[in-house]
């Protein structure tokens, strides 16, 4: 049997999952940057109606409505977590799902321009980046995503304060 450890304070938490954000983040940056090296010139932006042109684009579009609704079912669930570590361990799985899926149709969209040297799915990656960078999260958004007690509160006012086991 092997136990998960989990953080010991808020601070912990948040650098936790600023470490796993920026890895996701690292992670389209480089294969996006592979796909411009490894493609022997930059290609030309062309919009040939080909179905991967509206499939890649709408597909983005549904990770981005995939994640804030699977957020929102997960958050407000009727089974409500008791312990502020319970509601954060929520929000961490609930935050990767919603960059999980713009990161895939970032490295899908950088794949598929390495397939085709259209820049047009390259600006599809870097539009999935840019998102990415608007969802770094933050002791604020965390704040505002979960419902906190006021014995909760104490530990966003004081991060350095170890959570209760």
């Amino acid at each position: 049997m092997s136990q998960q450890q989990s953080a010991s304070n808020l601070k912990a938490f948040i650098r936790t999952i600023y470490f796993l954000h920026y890895g996701i983040m690292l992670s389209l940056a480089v294969f996006s940057g592979y796909a411009i090296y490894s493609s022997r010139r930059l290609g030309s932006l062309s919009f040939t109606q080909q179905p991967m042109e509206f499939i890649i684009p709408l597909s983005l579009i549904g990770a981005i409505i995939l994640g804030k609704f699977l957020t929102k079912l997960i958050l407000n669930n009727n089974k409500k977590p008791k312990t502020l570590l319970q509601k954060l361990g929520l929000y961490q799985t609930t935050h990767l799902i919603r960059i999980a899926t713009v990161e895939g149709v970032g490295l899908f969209a950088a794949l598929t321009y390495l397939t085709t040297n259209n820049l047009f799915f390259l600006l599809i990656a870097g539009l999935a980046m840019i998102l990415l960078i608007m969802m770094i999260p933050s002791k604020d958004k965390i704040e505002r995503a979960i419902t906190l007690t006021p014995e909760d509160e104490v530990h966003f006012r004081n991060p350095e304060k170890k959570f209760d086991s």
